[in-house]
């Protein structure tokens, strides 16, 4: 059973990074295995989604949505 996470949203943009990504404040990690998704963190907007589409993923599929504390980095998105 493999677990995968990806960062669907940091505030800097690594060198070589996909051009259609893009850095906003605050984090946002979307944890997969084969049968669950779960997003930690919605960022300030919809950055979250588009990051999502571009890696492959489609969070409209059912997701789980947690938060670690209720401030605009973490929860205006999504």
């Amino acid at each position: 059973m493999a677990l995968r996470i990806r960062v669907l949203l940091e505030n800097h943009k690594g060198a070589g990074a996909d051009k259609s990504l893009k850095a906003r404040p605050g984090l946002s990690l979307l944890v997969e295995d084969e049968s669950t998704s779960i997003l930690f963190d919605t960022g300030p907007d919809d950055t979250v989604v588009l990051s999502a589409s571009a890696l492959g993923s489609d969070l409209s599929e059912g997701c789980a949505v947690g938060g670690s504390h209720g401030v605009y980095a973490g929860c205006g998105g999504g």
